[in-house]
């Protein structure tokens, strides 16, 4: 009997089960920068049931369950305000996929959060690198810069720019949006870092990419930084004066109003300063207006204008290898330029659900006139003198225009977009050269030779291109967490070219004679067609694209004199790789691969001589082809989320077919001496490749970093000497060692570097030529009670190897600065550079077939004292 009831109880619990509805809900949970929100508590109210989950790590979440058809939705997470929505099932409908849901800031709990929570230093994603600003030391008054110097992969150069793994940040946005001129080397040295609550390097193809997913083309590192709760408003501005020893002198302003939907930015300066070669001054001035005239429209105005003067002093050493033997120049040049240069911008951007828009204008106008004296002198192969007075004016106006349109047509994951790039500009240039060379006889002076040209360029450069693009879902579900797609584009790109060079000569019998043989009137245009298509795969962890591109392009070169037409087409297949693939929560690797096509430029394509130096001749060759570069790239990213040890891989190399290179050729002269001229071939065997890594580890919590970083690299340059290949072996190496201290009262900085970089050239006569650069620094900044801070830096340069006498410098500058007003508002500093006066700018250039050292001429011994205001107020 017993066991009767038993089947009677399971047929009626199985009855039950069957009669059930058996539900789901899936969907992404993200902030307003379209982060996922990991950890969010996902509560679904099923009758008189609750359900409950949690997202993960990618924000994502899928519950099922749910035995009825009308559902209440409930989602919580730290930090952010709950979203709840009620939802019905329709008939026949088992799964529910919620569009996106953003979650708004709660400002009050992420305060409690950023006290209780485990801060984790760096987190990984797809194509962005998050650190979160609480893991690492602030001080007051410390500006945004300051907080970067600190971050793993993250460097500031001495110009103030910031890199990420070697590569300049060149986009700024907050929050996600864009920021006033979004530069960013203006705004990190001005912006709070106590104001900011992550730091995402990111990844960037652009805005149309974002929209619609296809990424195509070069990408740039982008800085987004992420303000606390309550900081995303405000005014803020700052004013130094300066003055010094040797001349020296600045003014700088600027003030910003930023507001939730509109951004006003002025800045006007004045530096002068004395290099030992002249005075050096810088005047300008800009405003930029955005404006968010309503939700995902938004336009923007900006304006510059730059008046410079400067003086310059070089001296180059060149060694120049040819199969009869080297020749060794060395140059003094003394140069004088002014410039007024003028530039505005315009665009307008709207971002909806299912629409992109953006169009744009940009003009510049230059007008420059510069003055050279310069000295030259020849030994080795060619023995020769050569002394030129140059004078130079140049008026270069340039205008552009884009439009780009992208919609998302009714099929989820189908979208459409086209743009178009027009571009216009001219460069005429008038200049008047006087050379005078002193040739030799057995090592004595025997004749000279003078020549005065007067040399007119007008060249007008026209570009347009066009952009279609269309991608197609494919397979899958609407709600599927994995997505495939087809992607096809088609890229038309035309570059023409006019140019018309008039030469004329003075001499003792004629004024303003015209020389045909050095004029010519000519034309070039370049035509390229791109065809791509590609499979797009997206998931959780995993996103690549991966296809082909077709190539073809003609270039056609049109001559006046002597009357000719020159055509060349080409073709050219290379596949597209884009990766990105989150190994682990704490691991990343991104690969990707490009290949383009670039055209020869107005000089190289110049069939008449350019004889602007007498005694290097250029001359171009209209029958130049095409270049193709094949470009790869692959990184590696890994870090302890408890310690926040990160370790930065990467792998970049190029290689080149079809690339321009020279073929430096001796020729006689009309007073049977020898000169240089340079004319120009296609050849192949060009490639690069070099590694790179980063490796920190934080201790003592984030107050001591210690961080090891170098890279290795080699490569192969082509060109031709008396038309023989000659290849140049490159080989460089670097490798430098950081501990970094930060306390409240004290900041030290410790690093010390080596490089080594070589040159071979395959020519027999070719010498092995490498320098070796050892650097050691050591700066720190101590505060003194609450308004006193004294500061101190030392460099210590080691330099081997360079053709010009080079010293080894010691250089210490000491700064101490007070700061007054109510929030420490002004500062009022006393610096002194180069106490020992031992500073020297040296650099190693290598351009086909020659090592040239360089020196400028500088003072960088000097006293300046300064008086700043900065003025901030940020809100919510």
């Amino acid at each position: 009997m017993r066991v009767y009831l038993i089947l009677l109880f399971n047929l009626f619990l199985a009855g039950t089960v069957v009669g059930q509805v058996n539900n789901r809900i899936n969907g992404a949970v993200k902030d307003s920068l379209n982060r996922p929100i990991p950890n969010a508590a996902i509560k679904v109210i099923s009758g008189e049931d609750t359900l409950k989950t949690s997202t993960d790590d990618r924000g994502k979440f899928n519950l099922s369950g749910i035995s009825t058809i009308r559902i209440g939705l409930e989602i919580n997470a730290f930090g952010y305000l709950p979203h709840m929505r009620e939802f019905i099932y329709d008939q026949g409908q088992r799964t529910i996929t919620l569009p996106l849901v953003v979650l708004d800031r709660d400002a009050h709990t992420l305060k409690e959060v950023v006290i209780k929570a485990q801060v984790i230093p760096i987190r990984l994603m797809k194509d962005t690198i998050e650190y979160n600003a609480a893991a690492f030391a602030v001080r007051e008054n410390d500006r945004v810069d300051e907080l970067l110097r600190q971050m793993p992969g993250i460097t500031i150069d001495r110009e103030g720019r910031a890199l990420a793994m070697g590569k300049v940040m060149n986009k700024l946005r907050i929050n996600g949006e864009d920021f006033f001129t979004n530069n960013v080397k203006d705004f990190i040295s001005q912006l709070p870092a106590d104001m900011i609550a992550k730091v995402q390097v990111i990844t960037d193809y652009g805005d149309e990419a974002n929209f619609t997913g296809i990424k195509t083309g070069e990408s740039q590192k982008m800085l987004n930084l992420v303000t606390k709760p309550g900081r995303s408003k405000g005014n803020f501005g700052n004013t130094s004066i300066n003055g010094g020893s040797n001349e020296r002198y600045g003014l700088q302003t600027n003030g910003n109003v930023w507001r939730e939907k509109k951004q006003i930015g002025a800045k006007a300066n004045i530096i002068s300063t004395n290099n030992a070669a002249g005075i050096n001054r810088n005047i300008s001035t800009g405003i930029n207006y955005r404006d968010k005239v309503s939700e995902g429209l938004t336009t923007s105005l900006g304006y510059t204008y730059d008046n410079n003067k400067n003086s310059n002093n070089q001296l180059d050493y060149i060694e120049t290898v040819n199969p009869l033997g080297t020749i060794k120049t060395t140059n003094n040049n003394d140069r004088l330029t002014t410039s007024n240069k003028h530039n505005v911008n315009w665009s307008l951007q709207s971002v909806a659900k299912q629409s992109y828009f953006q169009a744009s204008l940009i003009g510049s106008f230059l007008n420059s006139k510069s003055a050279l004296d310069a000295s030259s002198s020849q030994e080795g192969v060619i023995r020769q003198d050569l002394k030129n007075r140059n004078f130079t004016a140049q008026y270069t106006p340039n205008f552009s225009g884009s439009l780009a349109y992208a919609y998302r047509l009714s099929k989820p994951g189908r979208n459409l977009s086209v743009g178009i790039t027009a571009k216009n500009g001219i460069n005429n240039t008038d200049e008047n050269l006087l050379s005078t060379i002193g040739y030799y006889d057995t090592g004595m002076p025997v004749k000279d030779s003078v020549l005065n040209r007067l040399v007119d360029t007008r060249n007008r450069s026209r570009n347009i291109s066009a952009t279609v693009r269309f991608s197609e879902p494919l397979g899958g579900k609407a709600d599927s967490a994995k997505t495939k797609s087809l992607d096809v584009y088609y890229t038309f790109d035309m570059e023409e070219n006019a140019n018309d060079l008039l030469t004329r000569v003075n001499n003792l019998y004629r004024l303003n004679r015209v020389v045909d043989s050095l004029s010519t009137k000519y034309t070039s245009r370049y035509t390229a067609h791109l065809l791509g298509a590609s499979y797009r795969y997206a998931s959780d962890a995993l996103s690549y694209s991966l296809g082909f591109t077709a190539q073809p392009n003609i270039l056609t070169v049109r001559n006046e004199q002597p009357r000719n037409t020159i055509s060349h087409v080409g073709f050219n297949v290379a596949p597209v790789a884009n990766v990105s693939y989150v190994l682990t929560e704490k691991s990343s690797l991104n690969l990707v691969y490009t290949g383009s096509n670039v055209a020869p430029n107005f000089t190289q394509l110049q069939p008449v001589p350019n004889t602007r130096n007498l005694q290097n001749v250029v001359v171009g060759n209209p029958n130049l082809r095409s270049t193709f570069t094949h470009a790869a790239g692959l990184q590696y990213q890994k870090t302890d989320l408890k310690t926040g040890a990160a370790l930065l891989l990467g792998i970049n190399g190029n290689v080149i077919r079809d690339q321009v290179v020279a073929n430096l050729v001796l020729v006689s002269d009309t007073l049977n001496s020898l000169k240089q001229e340079t004319n120009f071939l296609n050849a192949n065997g060009a490639y690069s490749f070099e590694g790179l890594y980063s490796w920190s580890q934080p201790f003592v919590e984030n107050t001591y970093n210690l961080e090891f970083r170098g890279n290795v690299g080699f490569a192969n340059n082509v060109s031709y000497s008396d038309d023989v290949l000659n290849q140049n072996k490159g080989f460089n190496f670097s490798q430098a060692i950081l501990l970094r201290m930060n306390k409240k009262r004290v900041s030290l900085t410790g690093d010390a570097s080596y490089n080594y970089y070589s040159n071979r050239y395959s020519l027999a006569i070719g010498n092995l030529r490498n320098i070796q650069v050892y650097e050691f620094n050591l700066s720190m900044k101590t505060f003194l009670g609450k308004r006193y801070a004294v500061a101190f830096d030392a460099l210590k340069r080691v330099n081997i190897g360079y053709a010009i006498e080079a010293r080894n410098p010691f250089l210490i500058n000491l700064s101490v600065e007070k700061s007054f007003l109510k929030r420490d508002q002004g500062t009022i500093k006393l610096q002194a550079y180069d106490l020992l006066n031992q500073g020297n700018y040296l650099i190693r250039s290598v351009s086909d077939n020659s090592i040239i050292d360089s020196k400028n001429n500088q003072i960088t011994r000097y006293l300046q004292l300064s008086l700043n205001i900065n003025l901030q107020q940020f809100g919510g």
